[in-house]
């Protein structure tokens, strides 16, 4: 069996293990220590990944030094793709499939030339395959995988638009069931219904359009004269379509039941169910949800798109300070690690995110989740089922036979599976779990409320992260403002290193002025906002003496956590998002 690197003695690494010429360079300039860059060196080789992308992935590198080094000694020039803001139109020259697998982007057209930020520069066939498809030569820049990879995710609507749009064509030439086979959903028999395939357009058209406006939902809500159509985007509900006639709504309802093998005799009752498409080689979830009102049914259907989402922490939105802190408890052997805040709040996939950071064919990772919303290979995930008797507890009892070294929790609801996987982390496990409360320290409040013995929990409770989501301004109608003094003089006050020398050079903040591309909303996309509360010995006294939740923040701010609300004012400053979004996610303590 191998042996990890922290297994040999010091004195002998250096014979067994040669320092590479980038380590030798980042110990010199004083980047990291030579205990530091064993332990990454050791992460490494368990995850089966480059040094290069397990140092940037530590967050004690920066990019720029890794880039300037490799540069000079391949004598290519490199470039920073996080300060750049290529056209979509060039982007898209490259197929999304074909950039993900060769690690290229494209940066710009200056005449016969194509400029490519490359993984690996020196590719020469690589070169060839892009003139060949785009018909320019390259002209390359190095950059790094992480970067790449952040770059296309933050393009992929951009990719997705033109194929969509192409499909959007094909349904305005009333093909709409040669549509539904490109979608990989299988036709039904609709004979019944006096206009089958105008009812299999329209929801066609719904399932295209709510996925061209990256929407998490769609809601279907019948009124008295017709059925409104509002799609969620960015957290916010949005009507951006015409209301369906009610002659429609119904026959539109039962296309989406039959989708889902639900009754569609059944409208008394709400029923529940899911379908699949694929879309660019990526299959697509959709969780639907119908129920009677006084007008019809009513229908959500949930996006569930796990390829529009990117696990990795570095790119989440949280500060690189956090990460770092939270990093260090995912090497612990054992202990738990509490993700909270509202639905849709981005927990589960910060959660899959640190899964991603641990998962190696070396441990035994497990979940039990309700829905299971993420597919990760080597770890064996299990879907929680009330209705037959397989819940939580009675699966992490199972689970805990099996020998696992990580067990992920989808939501911890109630004492006996708090027990459990307290029980767990005290027999040596590394349990992650979620929570439904406003900030970090309410986690602790919640967990002894539910019957956890105090001294338990300070025993066992590593970290609480609390999570929100909010609105990142638009790019295309970017713009930049002087703020009104009093509420600069609030948020500097916070983060006095913001504050400017030169009377001539104001602070200034950003805001959206809403165009086309961001329905007018001045806003696309999300980004995530964190608190950090670590279990230290003052917390770990606070938990035993049951203090109120307000002692508990106060001793975790005192401990060096910045709070929701600092870290969203941060972004602000950043020009990242408006201080009324920020206000809107937080509250101020």
């Amino acid at each position: 069996m191998s042996r990890k690197l922290d297994e040999y003695p010091m004195d002998t690494l250096d014979q067994r293990f040669p320092l590479t010429s980038l380590e030798r360079h980042l110990l010199d300039i004083g980047a990291l220590d030579r205990v530091t860059l064993r332990k990454i060196q050791s992460q490494a080789l368990e995850r089966g990944v480059f040094i290069v992308e397990e140092l940037l992935e530590s967050g004690l590198v920066q990019e720029g030094d890794i880039l300037k080094f490799l540069s000079l000694k391949q004598d290519v020039p490199f470039v920073l793709l996080e300060q750049l803001e290529p056209n979509s139109e060039v982007v898209t020259l490259l197929e999304q499939d074909f950039c993900e697998h060769h690690s290229v982007f494209p940066i710009k057209v200056d005449g016969s030339y194509i400029h490519l930020a490359m993984a690996d520069p020196k590719d020469i066939a690589l070169r060839d395959s892009v003139r060949g498809i785009t018909g320019l030569s390259v002209r390359a820049y190095l950059s790094s995988k992480g970067a790449i990879k952040k770059k296309i995710f933050e393009y992929r609507p951009f990719y997705r638009k033109k194929i969509i749009d192409t499909l959007l064509e094909s349904v305005g030439q009333d093909q709409g069931i040669r549509l539904t086979r490109e979608l990989g959903i299988e036709i039904e028999d609709l004979k019944k219904l006096p206009e089958q395939t105008e009812v299999i357009r329209i929801v066609n058209l719904l399932i295209l359009q709510a996925l061209q406006v990256h929407a998490s939902d769609i809601h279907i809500m019948p009124t008295d004269i017709a059925s409104r159509v509002r799609f969620r985007v960015d957290g916010v509900l949005q009507e951006l379509i015409q209301p369906i006639p009610m002659d429609k709504s119904e026959q539109i309802v039962n296309r989406i039941k039959i989708l889902c093998d639900l009754d569609i005799t059944e409208r008394r009752l709400p029923q529940d169910g899911h379908f699949s498409i694929t879309l660019e080689g990526q299959p697509i979830d959709f969780r639907v949800v119908t129920s009677p009102t006084i007008y019809g049914e009513k229908a959500v259907l949930r996006v569930l798109d796990r390829s529009s989402t990117i696990l990795d922490m570095r790119h989440l939105g949280f500060s690189k300070d956090l990460i770092q802190k939270f990093r260090m408890h995912l090497t612990k052997p054992h202990g738990i690690l509490v993700m909270t805040g509202p639905t849709g709040s981005g927990k589960t996939t910060t959660l899959y995110s640190a899964l991603n950071i641990l998962n190696s064919k070396e441990k035994n990772i497990t979940t039990v989740e309700n829905p299971i919303e993420y597919r990760m290979d080597d770890i064996t995930q299990i879907q929680v089922q009330p209705e037959i008797g397989l819940t939580f507890a009675h699966c992490l009892r199972s689970i805990l036979r099996q020998d696992p070294d990580i067990i992920l929790i989808g939501e911890i609801r109630d004492l006996e599976t708090t027990e459990i996987a307290t029980r767990a982390s005290l027999t040596g496990h590394l349990v992650f779990a979620t929570l439904h409360t406003n900030d970090a320290a309410g986690a602790i409040t919640r967990l002894l409320d539910m019957g956890v013995e105090p001294y338990l929990m300070a025993s066992t409770l590593r970290c609480v992260l609390s999570q929100r989501l909010v609105r990142t301004i638009c790019k295309k109608c970017y713009t930049e403002y002087v703020p009104d003094e009093a509420l600069l003089e609030e948020i500097l006050e916070m983060y006095p290193e913001y504050r400017t020398e030169s009377v001539d050079e104001p602070v200034m903040l950003a805001y959206g002025k809403g165009c086309e591309t961001c329905f007018n909303s001045g806003f696309y996309g999300r980004t995530a906002i964190g608190e950090l509360l670590v279990t230290d010995d003052p917390i770990r006294q606070l938990i035993v003496d049951r203090a109120h939740t307000i002692k508990l923040e106060e001793a975790a701010i005192v401990g060096g956590m910045v709070s929701l609300h600092m870290d969203g004012i941060r972004k602000v400053l950043e020009k990242v998002t408006t201080y009324e979004e920020v206000m809107s996610q937080t509250e101020i303590g």
